[in-house]
């Protein structure tokens, strides 16, 4: 059965059983005209008497004002005088707009107490009054007197008569696969907002298409914002665009395979799903994660406005609440999205709630229990402390997930997919660095950097580089150190509610890190401390740990704050809380302020092994200069090879008196292309027979390291495991005998390099090349190679080999010859 027979069965009911009066909330007035004309024919009334605001009173047929607008006496206190002699029997005295008509009129409502004491007294039967409007409005003094029926939106048939209607008439034809697409396009819509729709659409197309179905969707978006209360929001977004929360994900993805096969899983005795609670952290992905919903479950998804429920009259909260609970099942299949749940309830945990917070929870809470449409409510609150009990126990929700800030994780996954929307190329780019350097960023502040990123490249007028995420990642100032308090609070209380986490951690969540903190067991205490994700405030707090393992897992912590490396460097010798294990941790993390350290360097607060183990790490360009000219060689050795030192002082250090300073930096993996041209081209032979021994070198250098080599070089050279081929043929042909003996057992030699040491003239040579591992020659070649070596057995002898032997022993890559 249609609303509109139960509607109409209900109000005939109460006119028999002769209710004095009957309030129909609707803003449908037309449509409360088609009823009452149908209940009139059906009682056999007589008349229909009609006030309206705009002219008091009218004719019901025509509307036509009967008496004078401009007469003064249209305000219903004046009309209602006019039924004093009036004939009541079989009459319907209809109000229109009767919450502005009757609200603060006090003499208004006097005059309607008395009609309804008369029709109570001599008409019970066959006579009420009917006020009709938007909103409810019922004065204390009548209330007794007066039954509220709500007309009900059009209900899926109601929809699917009015178009058949539609199709009949000729206004718009509809193809069979497009009407129930075209019902829930229409549902939550009022009968004559439908018509009007329809109306639109049939201007652009005799025929119901894909396209019409569209614009029939942005007009009822219009329609349902200017509800005030409600909003028809466009999702785009995938599963893919949440970095993370897959519990969460996962959670969603199986109700919405249920709400898909919803006959079918009730059949089997599964219940509807009722909906989640998302609370967590502000910018984490709870409101995308509603968004994300709307797609997974392929069905609208609609915003209830929290602020605009809270109505400056009596009652008018409770009835916006009631509209839109309506609305969200009139639309139905649908996701209604309640976001900052908390606003709505606010005081209601602490018992400070107002009668108007207290009635919005019952009202809600009842419909969570008791609503029949399928309507999946996703709510979403960053205070779940502000929220009454009553919604947090297990029924009201189907779940309540916790999403904290992101792990390591998801924030690569978030960098990807922010980066990705960009259309930046992720490649070249060192991610597990940018991932550590936002370790405490919700997702927003790191959706945030990435643009702040985009757009200094797009000033600078180059493209997106590390060192632009990597600036805009260190300007932005995270949610979790602007909201410490709070957040921490938060985060306390997600580990004594035992919330389900939204994410799958990789290793320890932040919860588990809060309790493990205040565990009695070191071991755990040192786990936190030593963990990259742990919080800053948590870090703080184990810097006092009763155990010195613990409070050296802190410093030793690559993201240890550099508040607390500062407050440890800062603690002057004569202290007793002076350390210098614990000193000298601080110093070496990369976190520690540089101009501090610049300044304790100079002050001479850094003993010399310190120095030198700074020296060989330490980033910043004050304290890189500063332990350039540092006097102590052990400082200047470890600087050389520091891998971060640049070119200008690599060539400063190139001219230190000290050689192994030199050597220190010959083996640097970072060593500029500058200073090795330097070393190449003017270095001595020693310099260069240490720069020979580099597992890496370039064709070019070896054949720099070639140049004006004297015979010591060339055997060094020619014992490099990836000497070039060019080289080789070189050294093959070198008119020393020791460097093409030393080359021949090279197990890296090309094929034609052996070639021409085959034809060697010094029998030596082959008989080196015989043993050589890496040889390659033709079976002729080596056939011929094999004859030679036992025709000539003195040779390998007298080199210390047997026939059956190997070389590899007497010509290693070490720089000892034969």
């Amino acid at each position: 059965m249609t609303n509109k027979p139960v509607f109409s069965a209900q109000l005939e009911a109460q006119l028999r059983a002769g209710a004095p009066a009957i309030f129909i909330h609707s803003a449908e007035e037309a449509r409360v005209d088609q009823l009452l004309i149908a209940l009139q024919e059906r009682l056999g009334l007589k008349r229909i008497h009609e006030w309206n605001l705009g002219h008091g009173w009218v004719d019901f047929t025509n509307k036509q004002p009967l008496s004078n607008p401009d007469s003064g006496t249209t305000e219903l206190e004046h009309a209602l005088l006019q039924l004093l002699d009036a004939d009541l029997e079989q009459t319907l005295i209809l109000i229109k707009g009767a919450r502005l008509a009757l609200e603060n009129n006090r003499l208004a409502i006097a005059r309607l107490k008395q009609l309804l004491n008369r029709i109570e007294r001599g008409h019970a039967i066959g006579c009420s009054v009917i006020l009709v409007s938007e909103s409810v409005c019922i004065p204390a003094s009548i209330e007794s007197q007066v039954t509220l029926l709500p007309l009900p939106l059009p209900d899926r048939e109601d929809i699917q008569a009015l178009l058949a209607q539609a199709d009949a008439s000729g206004q718009l034809t509809l193809p069979g696969d497009l009407v129930d697409l075209a019902v829930s396009g229409l549902s939550g819509l009022t009968a004559s907002e439908i018509g009007r729709l329809l109306r639109i659409v049939s201007l652009q197309t005799p025929v119901l298409t894909e396209q019409g179905l569209k614009t029939m969707l942005h007009e009822k978006e219009q329609i349902i914002a200017k509800s005030g209360v409600l909003a028809l929001v466009r999702v785009d977004e995938a599963p893919d665009d949440i970095g993370g929360l897959e519990k969460l994900k996962h959670w969603l993805a199986q109700r919405a395979a249920i709400v898909s096969q919803l006959d079918k899983a009730t059949r089997q005795g599964v219940k509807a799903p009722k909906g989640v609670l998302i609370a967590g952290m502000p910018g984490c992905g709870k409101s995308l994660t509603a968004r994300v919903a709307a797609s997974l479950f392929q069905l609208p998804l609609l915003r209830l406005d929290i602020g605009s429920l809270l109505g400056k009259y009596v009652g008018e909260s409770e009835h916006n609440m009631r509209r839109a609970l309506n609305m969200a099942e009139m639309v139905s299949p649908c996701i209604l999205w309640v976001d900052e749940l908390e606003k709505a309830f606010v005081g209601m945990g602490g018992g400070n709630a107002s009668e108007v917070t207290a009635r919005l929870l019952g009202y809600f809470l009842t419909w969570m229990q008791e609503k029949t449409g399928a309507v999946f409510v996703i709510a979403t609150a960053n205070d779940i402390s502000a929220l009454p009990p009553e919604l947090l126990r297990k029924g009201r929700f189907d779940e309540i997930f916790y999403v904290g800030f992101p792990n390591a994780v998801e924030r690569e996954h978030i960098l990807k997919i922010h980066l990705r929307k960009a259309r930046q190329p992720v490649d070249g780019l060192d991610l597990p660095e940018l991932v550590q350097q936002c370790r405490d960023y919700c997702g927003a502040d790191i959706e945030n950097a990435v643009n702040e990123a985009l757009a200094n490249a797009f000033i600078a007028g180059s493209p997106l580089t590390q060192t632009h995420l990597a600036e805009a990642i260190q300007s932005t100032i995270p949610l979790r150190e602007t909201l410490r308090e709070q957040v921490g609070k938060y985060e306390e209380l997600f580990e004594k509610l035992k919330l389900r986490p939204a994410s799958e951690y990789q290793g320890l969540s932040v919860a588990q890190m809060i309790r493990m903190a205040a565990d009695p067991n070191q071991v755990k205490r040192e786990e936190v401390a030593s963990n990259p994700d742990c919080p800053d405030d948590q870090l703080e707090k184990l810097a006092g740990d009763s155990q010195r393992s613990v409070v050296k897992a802190v410093y030793e912590n690559p993201r240890c704050p550099e508040r607390l490396l500062t407050m440890r460097i800062n603690i002057a010798q004569n202290s007793p809380l002076y350390d210098v294990e614990l000193l000298a941790l601080a110093c070496l993390n990369d976190n520690a302020p540089e101009d501090l350290l610049v300044r304790q360097v100079k002050d001479g607060q850094v003993a010399r092994e310190l120095r030198a183990k700074l020296a060989g790490r330490v980033k910043g360009p004050m304290l890189l200069q500063l332990l350039a000219s540092d006097p102590e060689v052990e400082v200047r050795r470890g600087l050389a090879s520091n891998p971060a030192l640049p070119e200008v002082m690599q060539l400063q250090l190139l001219k230190d008196k000290d050689t192994s300073v030199v050597a220190a930096l010959i083996l640097n993996p970072s060593l500029a292309s500058g200073a090795e041209r330097q070393l190449l081209e003017h270095g001595d032979s020693s310099i260069k027979q240490a720069f020979a021994k580099r597992p890496e070198l370039t064709e070019a250098e070896q054949q720099l390291l070639l140049k004006n080599a004297d015979a010591a070089l060339k055997i060094m050279l020619s014992l490099h495991p990836k000497l070039a081929h060019g080289v080789q043929l070189l050294l093959a042909k070198d008119p020393l005998q020791s460097v093409r003996l030393n080359l021949a057992g090279n197990p890296g030699l090309s094929k034609a390099t052996q070639v021409v040491l085959a034809g060697d003239t010094y029998g030596a040579v082959k008989v080196a090349l015989a043993k050589n591992p890496g040889l390659c020659l033709d079976d002729a070649d080596q056939l011929s190679l094999k004859k030679y070596v036992l025709e000539n057995r003195h040779l390998a002898g007298g080199f210390g080999v047997g026939v059956g032997g190997s070389l590899a022993g007497v010509f290693s890559w070490s720089g000892k010859t034969s």
